[in-house]
């Protein structure tokens, strides 16, 4: 049985330091004629969600196409505080929805196809917790109740990590799943 995806909230995490990329908005840079954050909607568009939330930083240009693709815009201005800072601030404004889809802004060659999966595996899985697996990766995009993320601690790193003790795994092509935090990703990702 697929989930169905109006009873989840998409949030879209592109709140991150970026630190890596020397000094430059990686969300911004350009990857096959658009910024890499935009690849995400692609994966995204085909599926009716109950709420689409992008957490950023700042207001970068990037963001403007987010809204007109129905994206509510939640400014994390404690990005310093960590990657669970913008997962909280996505289970607020995901609101009473039980579940809610994780994806990062910084992977852009993820397809509807692990969406589809994820969402799919979430309506059959006793689990809490669905997240995409290739290799050693666990991780996002995942679906979890959104009640877990509401539980997290407000501030640090690993994200929903410790959610992922008890999750069921889609197993995913390592080459969808690959992120971009410094200048070489960005120019390996390109060289493919």
């Amino acid at each position: 049985m697929e989930a169905d995806a109006s009873q989840v909230a998409l949030i879209v995490l592109g709140a991150g330091l970026g630190s890596r990329f020397a000094g430059d908005d990686k969300l911004g840079a350009d990857y096959k004629g658009k910024p890499v954050a935009h690849h995400v909607l692609a994966a995204v568009a085909p599926f009716n969600w109950g709420k689409k939330v992008l957490v950023h930083h700042g207001r970068p240009q990037w963001s403007g196409l987010f809204a007109e693709h129905g994206f509510e815009l939640v400014e994390n201005e404690e990005r310093e505080q960590g990657m669970l800072s913008s997962l909280h601030l996505g289970a607020e404004a995901a609101g009473d929805l039980p579940r809610a889809m994780i994806c990062l802004a910084d992977m852009p060659l993820i397809e509807s196809g692990i969406i589809a999966a994820l969402l799919a595996r979430a309506g059959e899985a006793e689990s809490a917790a669905v997240a995409s697996r290739s290799g050693d990766y666990r991780g996002p995009p995942a679906v979890f109740a959104t009640h877990l993320l509401r539980s997290l601690p407000k501030t640090g790193e690993g994200g929903a990590r410790g959610l992922l003790m008890d999750a069921v795994f889609v197993d995913c092509d390592s080459n969808l799943l690959r992120d971009i935090d410094t200048v070489e990703d960005l120019k390996s990702l390109s060289l493919d």
